[in-house]
C-alpha cells in the first residue's frame, strides 16, 4: 500500500510502473478509514512526515519504506530513501531489506553451530577443489559434491553474452548443470525466462540468497517460474573484474535455515575456483587443438620445416701464451618434417640428434651452420635466400630462421622453414629474359620499319642484337652474286677482330647449311671445336676466332617479281668468340621473330624504293605532259585565230560572190575554229589547275554562287530556268575563282541537258562532322548509272556535238577543283529522271 499527498504528480509513480509484479493500492488519506491488509507500506513525504502520521504508521505491524529528506530514527522495520536517490533499483533494495526482517520470524529451526559449520564447509571446499582439478574427474562430479552437501537439487553455471555496448540482449547460456536426479539441462526454459529478471540479477551484482518462497515477495514470480522454493545466485567474475556469469543453486523444497554468511563466502570461493577451472579447461583444449593443428601443418606442409638445438660449450685454447676461453657452438637437429627429408634426400633417423657436419657434405654443412650462427648473432628472425647444392641437383631456398629463447632470454633453439623457389626464380628469369627480348624486338621493329635506308636498318639490327644476346660479334653478310658476298654491317666487342667489308665466297660456308639458308632455316653451332666442317668453312671460323654461332637467313622478294619466290639477300651471323654457347629456346624464338621483321622491313624498303622510282617517273611524265599541253594549247591559239580572222574577212568581203556551197564551207570553217578555240581555252584552264598553286582563303560559297548566276543571267532567262537557292551558304577555305567556276560549270551542265521542259534547278547544303555537302539537283534527261563515273574524266562525252555541243572538259574541271579543295564529287541519276550532283568541302574551324 502506498500513502501520501500529491501521489499522482510524484516521481514514485514512474518508478513503480517499472515493477509490474506488485499489486499496488494508493491512498492519499491513510488514516481516515482503517488500512487494508498489505505486505508493506510506502510513505511518500518529500519534506517531512508529521509526527501523527509517523507514529500511527510505525505502530502498525508492517514494514515501512519512507521516501523523505528528513532524518528519521533507525529502528527495525523502517527503511528511508531520499527522493534524489529514488529509482527502481533503490526501491527493490528497500523492499528486500524490510521483507527480510519480516521473513526472519517465519522459520524457527535451529541453525548449526558455527565451528562445526566452518569445518564442514572447509572440508567440502577441499573436496570440491580436488575433484575440480583432478584430471580423471568431471565438472559434474565436482558440482555434485556441493549440491549433496547443501541439499540442493540443481546447480547451474550460466555465462552472459554482452554486446558491443556492454548490454545484455539475450538470456545467458548454460555452460554446465548438475542435477540430483541426473535430468538434462533445459536451455529452452532459460530462453523463455523474462529478460528483465536477468537484467535485475545483473543490476544487483551481488549474492541473491532465498531460503524459502516467502522470504521476498518480489521474487515469488521468479521462484514460481523456476518451480523452486530455495534459490542462491552467486556472480562469477573474470580476472579483470568483468561479470562473466552466475552460479545458481535451486531446490524444490525450502531450506531448513537461511543461507549463512559462511556458506555464501565458501560458495564464492567455489565459484572463483570454478571459473579458474573453466578457463583452464578452455585454454587446455585450445592448446591441444593448436598443437594438433601445428603437428598436422608441419607434417603435411609443402615447406621444409626443422628445429635445431643450440649447444654451447667452453673450449680451452692451449696454443695461446695465456689461457683463453671461448664459446663453441654446436647445432643438432631436433625435428625435421617429411618435406625437409625429401628435399635433402635423407631419412628422419639419419638427421634427428645429429649435427649438419655428420649428415651433409662439408660445404653444405658449413653453409647451414653459418646461417644458424648468423641467426644467433642477430638474435632476431632471419629471412634470406640461399642456394642448396646437392649431389644430384641445385635448389634455391627461401629460408626463415626464428630464434627461440628461454625465460632468461638465452636462445636455446632455432626454428626454421624453407620453401623451394627454384622454379619461381627460373620462371622469373625466363620472364625477364623474354620481356627483354620482346622489348628489344618491339624497339628494333619500330626502328627498322621507320628507317627506309637499308644500310642504316641493318646497322641498327646488328647493334641491338649484339646488346641483347651479349654476343661478341654480329654481322650481316650480303650476297653480291651467286658466288660471293661481303660483310656490310657489323657490331663487335672491343676485343674482337672486325670483319666489316671483308669478302667471303659462298664456298666458305657449309654447302648443306647454305641449301637450308635458301629455305629460310636457322642454323646454330654450340662448340666449333667439337663440330666437323669443310676445310674452307673451318678455316674462316678459326681465322676470326669464332667459338659458337647462330646464322639467320634474310630472304626478300625480287624487284622485278614481287609475287614470286623470295631470294637469299644475305645472312645475319651471331658469334661468340670466347666460350661455347648453348642457344636456348627463347633466344632462337627471338631470332626467328627478328628475322621475320627484318625480311618484312627489307621488302618494304625495296618496295618503297620501287614506288619512289615509279612516282618520280610518273611525276616527271605528268609534268612534261602538262607542260606540253599548256605550251601546245597556247601555241595553237595564234594560228587558229589567224584562220578564224581570215575566214571572217573572206565572208565579209566576198560573201556575196560565193555560191551557196562555198558559203556553207566557210561557215564550217568558222564554226570549227570557234569550237577549237573553246576546247583550247578549256584545256588551258584544266592545265592551269594542275600546274599553278592555288591561293586558299576564307570565301563565301554564297558569293561565289551569285557571281556564277550573274555570268549565266542571259542563259537562265532565255531558257526560263527556275533556280531555288538557300538564303545562306557557309564559308569555306578555298580559291574563290575556282569555286565560282565550279558552280558555273554545274549550273551550265544542268541547263544544257534540260530536255523538253524548262529547267528547274535546286541547290541545297547539309553538314556532317567534318564536311559541308552541297547538292545541285535538276529535272533534265538524267544519266545512265553505268556512265556516272566516266563523265568526270577529261574529254569524255555521252552525246554528239549535234545533240549537245561541248568539249567534255567541264565536269573534269569540277572534279579537279573539288579534289584540290580536299573534297569529293559524285552524281546520282536515272535516265529521264533528272540528276543530282553532290560535292563536299571541309568545314573550316577558326
Amino acid at each position: 500500500m502506498i500513502v501520501g499527498e500529491d501521489l499522482g504528480r510524484s516521481p514514485l509513480e514512474n518508478c513503480l510502473e517499472k515493477i509490474s509484479r506488485w499489486d499496488l493500492r494508493w491512498r492519499s488519506q491513510p488514516f481516515v478509514t482503517p488500512l487494508e491488509p498489505a505486505d508493506l507500506i510506502i510513505l511518500f513525504c518529500p519534506e517531512a512526515p508529521t509526527a501523527t502520521w509517523l507514529d500511527q504508521i510505525l505502530a502498525l505491524p508492517l514494514p515501512v519504506v519512507v521516501i523523505t529528506t528528513a532524518p528519521l530514527p533507525d529502528q527495525p522495520g523502517l527503511t528511508v530513501i531520499p527522493p534524489g536517490e529514488l529509482s527502481p533499483l533503490t526501491l527493490e533494495l528497500g523492499f528486500r531489506a524490510v521483507l527480510q526482517e519480516k521473513s526472519s520470524d517465519l522459520v524457527h529451526q535451529p541453525a548449526p553451530r558455527p565451528l562445526e559449520t566452518h569445518l564442514q564447509l572447509t572440508t567440502i571446499l577441499v573436496k570440491f577443489s580436488q575433484a575440480l582439478f583432478r584430471p580423471e574427474a568431471t565438472l559434474d562430479q565436482a558440482l555434485g559434491i556441493l549440491g549433496r552437501h547443501l541439499q540442493m537439487e540443481r546447480i547451474t553455471i550460466f555465462q552472459w553474452h554482452w554486446d558491443r555496448a556492454g548490454q545484455i540482449n539475450s538470456p545467458p547460456k548454460i555452460v554446465e548443470q548438475w542435477s540430483y536426479d541426473g535430468s538434462p539441462p533445459c536451455q529452452k526454459k532459460v530462453a523463455a525466462f523474462p529478460l528483465h529478471w536477468w537484467q535485475l540479477l545483473l543490476e544487483l551484482g551481488d549474492v541473491m540468497a532465498i531460503a524459502h518462497q516467502n522470504q521476498d515477495p518480489k521474487l515469488v514470480p521468479l521462484l514460481e517460474f523456476l518451480e523452486v522454493k530455495a534459490f542462491l545466485g552467486l556472480p562469477i567474475f573474470d580476472h579483470q573484474g568483468h561479470h562473466w556469469g552466475h552460479l545458481i543453486f535451486t531446490s524444490e523444497a525450502p531450506r531448513a535455515h537461511p543461507w549463512s554468511a559462511l556458506e555464501i563466502q565458501t560458495l564464492k570461493m567455489a565459484a572463483e575456483l570454478l571459473h579458474h577451472n573453466l578457463i583452464r579447461t578452455v585454454t587446455q583444449r585450445e592448446l591441444e587443438a593448436s598443437e594438433a593443428l601445428y603437428a598436422g601443418i608441419v607434417t603435411h606442409s609443402a615447406e621444409a620445416i626443422f628445429l635445431v638445438r643450440v649447444h654451447r660449450a667452453i673450449a680451452i685454447t692451449t696454443a695461446a701464451p695465456v689461457d683463453l676461453t671461448e664459446a663453441v657452438t654446436k647445432f643438432t637437429f631436433e625435428m625435421v618434417n617429411p618435406t625437409y627429408c625429401e628435399k635433402m634426400g635423407v631419412y628422419p633417423r639419419q638427421v634427428i640428434g645429429k649435427s649438419p657436419q655428420t649428415v651433409f657434405p662439408e660445404k653444405l654443412a658449413q653453409q647451414l651452420c653459418d646461417s644458424f650462427q648468423g641467426c644467433l648473432e642477430i638474435g632476431e628472425t632471419l629471412l634470406f635466400e640461399e642456394v642448396i647444392e646437392l649431389p644430384d641437383c641445385t635448389q634455391i631456398w627461401r629460408t626463415c630462421l626464428i630464434p627461440i629463447r628461454d625465460r632468461q632470454g638465452t636462445i636455446q633453439q632455432i626454428q626454421g622453414s624453407a620453401r623451394d623457389v627454384t622454379e619461381e626464380r627460373q620462371l622469373e628469369l625466363t620472364k625477364m629474359r623474354y620481356s627483354r627480348h620482346q622489348h628489344m624486338l618491339a624497339s628494333l621493329t619500330v626502328k627498322i620499319l621507320r628507317s627506309w635506308d637499308m644500310e642504316k636498318m641493318l646497322t641498327t639490327t646488328v647493334q641491338e642484337l649484339r646488346k641483347t644476346l651479349q654476343a661478341d660479334r654480329v654481322i650481316f653478310w650480303e650476297m653480291l652474286n651467286e658466288t660471293e658476298g661481303k660483310v656490310t654491317a657489323e657490331a663487335t666487342h672491343p676485343n674482337v677482330r672486325s670483319m666489316l667489308y671483308h669478302r667471303f665466297p659462298v664456298a666458305a660456308f657449309n654447302r648443306g647449311d647454305f641449301d637450308l639458308f635458301r629455305q629460310g632455316e636457322l642454323q646454330t653451332c654450340i662448340d666449333v671445336e667439337a663440330a666437323k666442317f669443310p676445310p674452307a668453312h673451318d678455316a674462316m671460323l678459326r681465322e676470326y676466332g669464332v667459338v659458337a654461332y647462330a646464322v639467320l637467313p634474310v630472304l626478300v622478294s625480287a624487284m622485278d617479281d614481287p609475287e614470286g619466290e623470295p631470294h637469299l639477300k644475305g645472312l645475319i651471323c651471331v658469334q661468340q668468340c670466347h666460350f661455347p654457347q648453348i642457344w636456348n629456346a627463347d633466344e632462337l624464338h627471338l631470332l626467328r621473330q627478328l628475322i621475320n621483321q627484318i625480311c618484312i622491313a627489307l621488302n618494304q624498303a625495296e618496295l618503297l624504293q620501287r614506288q619512289r622510282h615509279y612516282t618520280n617517273e610518273l611525276a616527271r611524265s605528268n609534268q612534261e605532259l602538262e607542260q606540253f599541253a599548256y605550251v601546245a594549247s597556247h601555241d595553237l591559239q595564234e594560228p587558229l585565230q589567224l584562220v578564224a580572222n581570215y575566214a571572217q574577212l573572206l565572208a565579209r568581203r566576198n560573201g556575196d560572190r560565193l555560191d551557196e556551197r562555198s558559203q556553207r564551207y566557210l561557215q564550217h570553217i568558222t564554226a570549227g575554229t570557234r569550237t577549237m578555240q573553246t576546247q583550247i581555252q578549256d584545256l588551258l584552264r584544266y592545265s592551269r589547275l594542275n600546274t599553278r598553286q592555288s591561293k586558299l582563303e576564307l570565301v563565301s560559297m554564297g558569293d561565289c554562287l551569285q557571281r556564277a548566276i550573274a555570268n549565266l543571267k542571259l542563259k537562265l532567262k532565255r531558257t526560263h530556268t527556275q533556280l531555288h537557292c538557300p538564303k545562306t551558304l557557309p564559308e569555306v577555305l578555298g580559291d574563290g575563282s575556282q569555286l565560282q567556276s565550279l558552280w558555273q560549270n554545274l549550273l551550265s551542265n544542268a541547263i544544257k541537258y534540260r530536255g523538253d521542259r524548262p529547267p528547274e534547278i535546286t541547290i541545297n547544303v547539309t553538314q556532317d562532322e567534318h564536311h559541308w555537302q552541297f547538292g545541285v539537283k535538276d529535272n533534265g534527261i538524267g544519266i545512265d548509272p553505268k556512265h556516272q563515273k566516266r563523265i568526270f574524266q577529261i574529254f569524255q562525252r555521252l552525246h554528239t556535238q549535234e545533240e549537245y555541243p561541248g568539249t567534255g572538259i567541264g565536269l573534269a574541271i569540277c572534279h579537279r577543283i573539288v579534289k584540290i579543295h580536299g573534297g569529293d564529287i559524285w552524281v546520282t541519276s536515272e535516265p529521264q529522271a533528272g540528276a543530282t550532283f553532290y560535292f563536299t568541302l571541309p568545314i573550316y574551324h577558326h
